[in-house]
């Protein structure tokens, strides 16, 4: 087995510009597509990607695979502080799916090992199972849950599924008169990135990341996805006022949650879960087979957990429930160390 790469220039044009069809033929997600690469390097200019494909000795490609590769700028940090990550498992092709997934991480590794990365990380969107897989290759392993309802059934039977509490708030919401848009251009990133800035607080809070951009409605990341098709933003109105919005992707099937926010106002409207439920309604009768709620760390199952509230959430929302894992590996520990520090320091001065 061999690792071809390809950098996202080299998709432009020729044989790499069928990368997108063959993934779907494979059954990968759009966290492996020539969308998404755009989409994080428009987050990270600091950022190269890697399009990796494991070839067997016949020349057939078995897995495929989207990586990020960390490339500050010439005297910001040392070039020794090169990080390698990939926000989802690859993709693999075959009976033999551990063995190949094995391999294809391990290709990986070595990758990364001789390009003097510092560390590896394997994320895990839509990326259920490989917990042994990457044990066995020597990851720290963290685990997550995701929750997901099966579209390709009827809209009877996909209410049914949500369970009566749910039902009873989506009837609420709309006797209070919220309704459902979808936004385009500048005005969705604009709404759906203010609704984010009245979140923030909460997630902090419970200990989640601050994902809101920093930029205006022009220029943000999330509009590449809306321009390639992919992505759609959907809003809820109350009282003349959006009150909670979300940015769904649609890929080979696939609807992801990928983000949302929500004001007070809104929630305590229930507009976020009448959203969500028009959000379904949609993809289901538009062909999309699976809606992806997206994820929690797996310890928000324990009731102690500060995202306690959000696991059960959208565990009354989604029929299936499936655990997750994200790897970790340091190639050069001495270095980390030191690059782990230079890179808070560097993190101090941006926001200075």
């Amino acid at each position: 087995m061999n690792l071809e790469r390809l950098r996202l220039d080299d998709l432009k044009d020729g044989p790499g510009s069928l990368w997108d069809a063959d993934l779907q033929i494979a059954g990968g997600t759009l966290f492996h597509s020539t969308v998404w690469a755009s989409y994080v390097v428009a987050q990270r200019p600091n950022v190269e990607c890697l399009f990796l494909r494991l070839v067997d000795e016949a020349g057939q490609s078995r897995g495929m695979a989207l990586a990020f590769r960390t490339v500050w700028p010439r005297g910001f940090l040392p070039p020794f502080s090169r990080s390698l990550w990939l926000d989802a498992l690859p993709v693999v092709l075959g009976a033999n799916r551990g063995p190949l997934l094995t391999e294809f991480l391990r290709q990986v590794k070595v990758l990364a090992r001789r390009a003097a990365d510092v560390d590896l990380v394997v994320g895990s969107f839509a990326s259920p199972g490989a917990a042994t897989v990457l044990r066995d290759l020597g990851f720290d392993c963290v685990r997550r849950l995701e929750f997901q309802c099966p579209l390709d059934v009827s809209e009877e039977n996909l209410w049914a599924a949500l369970g009566s509490k749910t039902r009873n708030t989506i009837r609420k919401a709309g006797r209070l008169g919220v309704t459902i848009h979808e936004l385009a251009g500048e005005e969705a990133a604009r709404e759906l990135r203010r609704l984010q800035r009245a979140s923030a607080g909460r997630i902090a809070s419970r200990g989640g990341p601050q994902l809101v951009f920093p930029g205006d409605g022009r220029t943000d990341p999330v509009r590449v996805l809306l321009g390639a098709g992919v992505g759609r933003i959907l809003a809820a109105r109350f009282e003349g006022v959006y009150v909670s919005a979300a940015l769904f992707t649609c890929f080979n099937g696939l609807v992801y949650y990928t983000l949302a926010g929500h004001s007070e106002q809104g929630l305590r409207s229930q507009a976020p879960t009448l959203l969500l439920w028009e959000a379904m309604k949609r993809y289901r009768q538009e062909g999309a087979r699976t809606f992806n709620l997206g994820g929690c760390a797996a310890d928000a199952a324990d009731e102690r957990s500060p995202e306690h509230g959000l696991f059960a959430y959208k565990r009354s929302l989604a029929s299936q429930c499936v655990e997750c894992t994200s790897g970790s590996v340091v190639l050069r520990r001495q270095v980390f160390r030191v690059v782990s520090g230079l890179r808070r320091a560097a993190a101090v001065l941006s926001h200075a």
